[in-house]
């Protein structure tokens, strides 16, 4: 076992720190070793949170040097591997000797700004606060914010915790830490209420103020000597702002939230669930991307990744899977999107990756691309959601079911040679 001595300096007493876990069936053996040090002329107190002690030498006027405390201490403490810090900081020392897995619960409080909550709403382990005036129950609020704000419980690594302030580097990589997490919370707004035909309806992203800093407040739960903290920095050099109100959210019912709250809480976990969780979090992306480009083909990835497309599968292959996958078991709406994503991945897709085509080339909407591949992620998820799927082949068995009936293979027939017709080519249908 090891622990780290902080000699006394000006007025401030030592400490001995050691990883609270080496030591909590030691209580008889340190209670033996702090009467040998008292005996020696020491007072010297135990922390109550388990993880060392405080002393100073009080027997007479004499200064005793760091090398001679800690000769004393390797006396009194035989057991314990002691060597003198290197540094003053507690929580640094600390630090050094805590295993990585550790982690400790917090709550973390996350301001959210370009948003309109009137009434605080809860979803899974996130709440959502409105601001100060429109709270009738303000006096339960944990943070001193007037503002919106996400509060949630979770757990981070307690080395992380214990090195806050020790550098703006490490605070930038905690406020992200908290930030990310928080964004999960977003895309359950983004998700029911943003639009990319209606970019005034999306909120800014987690943390960011209008000055450019990110704010987070993190108050731990368990037994420690750590303080609820604040901390600010610009730990996104670069931002997306959104120069309207943002959306107002009084509720967050919507097919498919359900599902997306049960997968951040860690209640559904499988194989498809992780798939979805990234997929979201790349539509976030697309919200917050400066480039119309970037915007719809970041889109159009996460859409292939979502319905797991075969490598192997190419042109109406493709087409028709993806329109089967969304159609809602509606011939209707299945030609439709047929017709509609073969248009948005041949003659838009297509030309912005293989022929360097910019949007303002193409006679297309930007937004309105990008909106109609976020609607199919959206059907596709809360399919999954209603069907209760949890691996990619059921996602998969369902649509290759609907594509073998005869009045799917009658109606891709019907597209295939519609469209092909209108481009001047010979029709090549796939087989299911």
């Amino acid at each position: 076992m090891k622990a780290r001595l902080i000699p006394p300096y000006e007025n401030y007493t030592g400490n001995v720190l050691w990883r609270k876990e080496d030591f909590i069936n030691k209580v008889d053996d340190i209670s033996t070793s702090l009467k040998k040090l008292r005996d020696m002329g020491y007072w010297a107190s135990a922390y109550p949170e388990g993880d060392g002690i405080t002393f100073k030498y009080t027997k007479d006027s004499y200064q005793k040097s760091s090398i001679e405390i800690l000769e004393d201490f390797s006396i009194c403490f035989e057991w314990v591997e002691i060597e003198l810090a290197k540094s003053r900081s507690s929580n640094l020392e600390l630090a050094e000797l805590e295993g990585k897995n550790k982690n400790m619960e917090c709550i973390v409080i996350v301001p959210i700004e370009k948003i309109f909550i009137q009434e605080t709403i809860e979803i899974g382990k996130y709440i959502f606060y409105c601001g100060r005036q429109f709270d009738e129950e303000s006096h339960k609020r944990l943070s001193e914010q007037d503002g919106s704000y996400i509060q949630f419980n979770c757990d981070l690594p307690y080395i992380d915790l214990l090195k806050l302030n020790s550098s703006i580097d490490h605070n930038s990589h905690v406020i992200n830490m908290c930030l990310s997490i928080a964004e999960y919370a977003l895309d359950l707004v983004r998700f029911s209420h943003s639009s990319f035909t209606r970019m005034e309806y999306t909120p800014n992203p987690a943390g960011q103020r209008s000055d450019g800093f990110y704010d987070v407040e993190i108050i731990p739960c368990e037994m420690t000597h750590l303080k609820p903290i604040k901390i600010s920095g610009i730990s996104r050099p670069l931002a997306v702002s959104n120069n309207w109100p943002g959306p107002q959210v009084d509720s967050l019912y919507y097919p498919g939230l359900h599902y997306l709250s049960s997968v951040y809480d860690g209640i559904v976990e499988n194989e498809l669930s992780k798939l979805v969780s990234s997929v979201v979090r790349a539509c976030r992306q697309s919200f917050y991307s400066i480039g119309a480009e970037s915007q719809f083909l970041n889109l159009v990835f996460a859409l292939d990744g979502l319905a797991n497309i075969d490598p192997n599968w190419k042109g109406w292959k493709q087409r028709t899977y993806i329109a089967a996958l969304t159609c809602n078991n509606s011939l209707i709406k299945f030609k439709k999107n047929l017709e509609v994503y073969d248009e948005l991945y041949t003659d838009v897709r297509n030309k912005l990756v293989h022929d360097g085509k910019d949007f303002y080339e193409l006679n297309v909407n930007a937004n309105e691309s990008s909106e109609q591949i976020f609607k199919y992620i959206k059907i596709i998820i809360i399919l999954i959601e209603s069907n209760g799927f949890s691996t990619l082949q059921e996602l998969r068995d369902y649509a290759v079911h609907l594509l073998q009936q005869e009045g799917y293979r009658t109606a891709s027939v019907e597209i295939i040679d519609k469209v092909s017709l209108l481009r001047g080519k010979n029709p090549n249908y796939p087989s299911w």
